[in-house]
């Protein structure tokens, strides 16, 4: 039985798999915008904005599929006016997202970009871009939902400590992750490396400007994955310039995909696509997952 179609917003950027569970459980995915009037639902995965506008093309809307796990480019509001359930996949991207965390990580303390330039311009092994060790540093967590813990996990075994700033997780659930809770002032000024794996809200908006970094300690890096949102980019050009921090690497920004030209002749800062949850495993866990929380927790008629 005819189940009603889906409408696919973003062509090529599911998984093929979820789009066979769909049509398995008698669904029709459709590219065509056509079919918008007749639509229950729509698939998007991150560039589609749902907003009251897009909405209004849909009149018979019933659900929305986000592959993937942050919502922050659909109207929430507007969605529970309208009974529009929305379904996506939170943590199927977590060990994707940890996985680079660790690699940026790592290059910025062993000043891998720089070396790389170096030696691709004939030079050999710059004593004034000597790296760092991993061993013994503070990484500070922002965020310690999936992805931060995860990535305490795989951090725990390499000789860190570790520290977490999040309202929404106790201490003693922090704690089973070798984590060690603390408030957000005191993380930005005993930490070594600080990551931001949080959600993008009114409150974490700008969350990251001028006068957080410059609580930094001089030697500590900066790594984001969440949303170029929260970060004020001109003030984190200054305090990379300004070397009130040693250095950052950014996977999103807040014009994706036209990224600020100040980062672009930065030395100590990489920058890299939104590609943090880029990997073939993640791309299916993410629509998958998405397909069959939507299977299993839909409320009302198809």
């Amino acid at each position: 039985m005819k189940k009603g179609i889906i409408f696919l917003a973003e062509p090529n950027q599911v998984a093929t798999e979820a789009i066979d569970i769909l049509r398995n459980n008698g669904f029709e995915p459709s590219y065509s915008f056509g079919d918008n009037t007749k639509s229950k639902g729509i698939f998007i995965r991150t560039y589609t904005k749902v907003t009251k506008e897009y909405l209004d093309k849909f009149p018979n809307l019933q659900f929305i599929l986000r592959a993937g796990v942050g919502v922050d480019n659909i109207d929430i509001e507007e969605c529970k006016k309208r009974n529009i359930q929305i379904f996506n996949a939170p943590g199927s991207n977590a060990n994707a997202v940890a996985e680079y965390i660790l690699t940026v990580l790592l290059m910025l303390l062993k000043n891998i970009p720089q070396q790389v330039k170096e030696i691709k311009n004939r030079k050999w092994r710059n004593k004034n871009f000597m790296g760092e060790e991993l061993f013994g540093k503070t990484v500070g967590l922002v965020g310690c939902g999936a992805i931060g813990k995860t990535l305490a996990m795989k951090l725990a075994p390499l000789g860190v400590s570790l520290i977490g700033f999040d309202p929404y997780v106790n201490a003693e659930e922090l704690k089973k992750y070798s984590i060690k809770k603390c408030n957000l002032g005191f993380l930005l000024e005993n930490t070594d490396i600080i990551c931001l794996q949080l959600t993008l809200t009114n409150e974490t908006k700008d969350m990251f400007d001028l006068n957080k970094f410059s609580k930094m300690k001089p030697g500590c890096l900066f790594i984001n994955v969440s949303r170029g949102e929260l970060v004020v980019e001109k003030d984190l050009i200054k305090a990379l310039k300004g070397k009130l921090i040693a250095g950052a690497a950014l996977d999103v920004f807040r014009n994706e995909p036209n990224v600020n030209k100040g980062f672009l002749t930065i030395p100590n800062l990489i920058v890299t696509p939104h590609v943090a949850s880029f990997t073939k495993q993640a791309d299916v866990a993410m629509a998958v997952g998405t397909v069959n929380n939507f299977l299993k927790n839909y409320k009302g008629d198809l």
